[in-house]
């Protein structure tokens, strides 16, 4: 990972990077740990950028990823698609094949692609399909009733990165999609309304009733100002009440779209310990709920014998 700011271009603006992991040798994650959001973004010239894209990301590759998972102490982690590909999956699908026991994807896929590529990318790791109509050169929420009939045949789920307070409807599609629905990022709440807002107590209402998981992810984006937290803690403390079976963890590492500065993954994985206080919150959230949605059928994490992750 390079340090420096990249040089800004005309065209979308250019990320910065993330920073250097440094290695902790206390307060790291409990074994079998999975980070559920994750991005890579290999070499230009083998993997173009979509021109309609809404940025161009820092170059991080699966062995940059490897030096945060091993930092940090998470076993498993799960890849994102993401939407500076468009519907090119190339890049996703080499980074599952270097730890393929421990990496699973969300991809995005045309429902209307041939039944070998969702094939393909099943045997590959991938579980899931993402709707993201925050950023352009993806799947929209138009696509949501064919992307749901592609990936029932699978067990896959869809992954919506969606504003909550722009989905009225969001509680009958879930309730009617047949399909695990994940919300990412909180379902970027309105934090003004405080978690008794209407769209926010919704989705904490259909989370409870099994009807999705929500992503405690990327604090930057939906706090006002960088690293400003705390006005988080009363919508975390309603999930852990009422919807602790339905919740997954996430870096969210590179963190894409920071081009001025960029979170300290150190702050945020200090936030585990505030938002889930007991050992037994943390191995329900950062362990059990994604060893069912992302490795369901299949044996759990092997126990830890070591500091971090086997290499």
């Amino acid at each position: 990972m390079n340090a420096a700011q990249p040089q800004m271009t005309a065209g979308p603006r250019q990320c910065l990077p993330p920073r250097m992991p440094v290695r902790r040798s206390t307060n790291r994650l409990p074994p079998g740990t999975c980070d559920t959001h994750a991005h890579v973004f290999g070499p230009v010239s083998r993997f173009p950028l979509a021109g309609g894209r809404g940025y161009t990301p820092a170059p991080v590759t699966i062995d940059d990823y490897r030096q945060v998972m091993a930092a940090y102490g998470i076993d498993r982690a799960v890849l994102v698609h993401p939407s500076v590909y468009g519907f090119d999956n190339s890049a996703l699908f080499e980074a599952l094949q270097a730890m393929p026991d421990r990496l699973r994807g969300v991809a995005v896929i045309s429902p209307r692609a041939p039944e070998s590529l969702f094939e393909r990318a099943h045997l590959l790791g991938v579980r899931g399909l993402r709707i993201n109509p925050r950023n352009p050169a993806g799947l929209t929420m138009k696509d949501f009733p064919d992307v749901a009939e592609r990936v029932r045949q699978f067990g896959w789920h869809i992954q919506l990165q969606i504003g909550i307070e722009d989905f009225a409807d969001l509680g009958s599609v879930a309730a009617n999609a047949g399909v695990p629905i994940v919300i990412d990022h909180f379902g970027f709440p309105n934090l003004a309304l405080g978690p008794e807002g209407r769209a926010f107590s919704a989705l904490v209402e259909l989370a409870a009733a099994g009807f999705c998981f929500i992503k405690l992810g990327a604090p930057n984006r939906v706090t006002e100002s960088l690293e400003c937290y705390d006005a988080l803690a009363p919508f975390v403390e309603r999930l852990v009440e009422r919807a602790p079976d339905a919740l997954l963890w996430a870096l969210d590492w590179p963190h894409t779209e920071c081009f001025e500065t960029v979170p300290d993954d150190d702050r945020i994985v200090d936030l585990v310990q505030d938002w889930l206080p007991t050992a037994e919150l943390r191995r329900k959230v950062l362990v059990d709920n994604p060893g069912r949605l992302y490795w369901a059928a299949e044996p759990g994490p092997a126990p830890r014998t070591h500091d971090g992750p086997a290499p």
